[in-house]
């Protein structure tokens, strides 16, 4: 699979000492992943401080480890902000795992309402006519189910917390619709989704696999193209996916620009 869907993935024993190595590698920050101009703004800070701190010492007097101590200020800053992030992603992988399945007949009448649960935050891009779209009827998910492409998200306890739904269109797997929850969202459970679908996808021989999704939406294509998908040209559509482009239209969502992408799958 494209190399984003790593971090997603159970981890090998080389895989784990790589990782440990990334993170020694990475320096004193674990979250704060701080490039040239991070590196160079905070240096800038602490010279800042020293230098007031110096000043302050010069003129009301004090000892002279006081300019050192405020030049160690912004590191602190940051580092504080570093443990706290770290402590709450900690918090969060302790989160009961989530497990992929196939779905079951019991599972459809549950899953409009998870593709709809996250319209909401469509709104405030005033998407309205996504926010308000009602929730599809079980059967829309059946020849999906029938042909073993629907998967389910589920916790410790079975309870279905997302899904994705693949169709044929052109000859290769089509990402119809993934959804989760928004209460279990930030747990990677989408791109565990749509990993299970792309390697269900190599096992039947197909080397692609395309969906449509929002272009600005922050969680539609910029979170596609992290797991490695790419955007398929208009020229490189087949009959399939200009029918599936043409009922989004006529559905109401030609305001908003949308495109194709593509996930070349690794056997």
């Amino acid at each position: 699979m494209r190399r984003g869907y790593a971090d997603y993935e159970p981890l090998t024993a080389c895989g784990r000492v790589g990782e440990i190595c990334y993170r020694l590698r990475r320096g004193p920050f674990r979250t704060a992943q701080l490039n040239v101009v991070g590196w160079s703004a905070l240096l800038g800070l602490c010279v800042s401080s020293w230098l007031i701190g110096r000043y302050a010492v010069t003129r009301l007097g004090g000892p002279g480890w006081l300019a050192w101590a405020a030049a160690g200020v912004p590191v602190a800053v940051v580092k504080v902000v570093d443990l706290r992030r770290d402590r709450a992603m900690r918090e969060r992988s302790y989160l009961p795992p989530v497990f992929i399945r196939d779905s079951t007949d019991a599972d459809l009448p549950q899953l409009g309402v998870i593709e709809t649960s996250g319209d909401a935050a469509f709104r405030g891009l005033g998407m309205d006519v996504v926010a308000d779209a009602p929730a599809p009827d079980a059967s829309v998910f059946d020849a999906a189910h029938d042909a073993g492409w629907l998967f389910v998200a589920v916790d410790g306890t079975d309870q279905q917390i997302g899904f994705v739904r693949v169709e044929l269109a052109d000859g290769c797997p089509h990402v119809g619709q993934v959804s989760v929850l928004p209460e279990h969202a930030g747990r990677h459970t989408g791109a565990l989704l749509l990993s299970h679908a792309a390697h269900h996808a190599v096992g039947r021989g197909f080397s692609r696999m395309t969906l449509r999704t929002f272009t600005d939406v922050p969680w539609n294509a910029p979170y596609y193209a992290r797991l490695g998908w790419r955007v398929l040209p208009e020229s490189d559509w087949g009959p399939g996916l200009r029918a599936v482009a043409a009922s989004e239209r006529a559905a109401g969502l030609g305001p908003w620009p949308r495109q194709t992408m593509v996930l070349d799958l690794v056997k």
